[in-house]
């Protein structure tokens, strides 16, 4: 089980390596439909289509690495004064609902997805199918809730959750 985590580790690494590429992408989509607007009073045709498919697959591409390093937002006012065997269960129940959010959110996704491509749904500009997004995010959330599965079996395995200061090791 620890080669196939180390494996998903890397695979959620690669998948954050390419958020990062598509927010190069969009800044340099940016900058360019600034620079034609406004030099050449000629904007770019498309610009804002490819930032808003950029921006959502930016963030579902980002999220399997930030679950894995429990970088979501958490109030431990509670939790820092519980005994530790309760913040475990803790933890496992809500890595445990994550996973069944994440899931559930990926077929209905996948679901409008068909829809979409059904009614032949494309963007304005572009002409890209509405649909082929829509079911590339819920790929990345079907790979979200594997992610949130794989926090609750250390969680469950009383193993020390990932931190921030573990980035360089994952």
């Amino acid at each position: 089980m620890i080669a196939l985590t180390a494996l998903y580790d890397r695979f959620a690494r690669a998948l954050a390596w390419l958020s990062g590429a598509i927010a190069a992408f969009v800044m340099a989509v940016t900058f360019t439909g600034v620079v034609m607007r406004y030099l050449l009073r000629n904007p770019l045709s498309g610009g804002f289509e490819m930032i808003e498919i950029g921006m959502g697959l930016m963030v579902f591409t980002a999220l399997p690495l930030m679950v894995r390093l429990r970088g979501n937002i958490s109030v431990t006012i509670l939790t820092d004064r519980m005994p530790p065997r309760l913040r475990d269960l803790l933890t496992l129940f809500s890595d445990l609902v994550g996973a069944g959010l994440s899931g559930f959110m990926a077929w209905r996704v996948w679901l409008q997805g068909e829809r979409l491509l059904t009614y032949r749904e494309v963007t304005m500009e572009l002409r890209i199918p509405k649909g082929l997004i829509a079911q590339g995010m819920a790929v990345m959330l079907a790979v979200t809730a594997l992610a949130f599965l794989l926090c609750a079996y250390e969680a469950w395995r009383h193993r020390t959750p990932k931190t921030d200061s573990k980035i360089g090791q994952l």
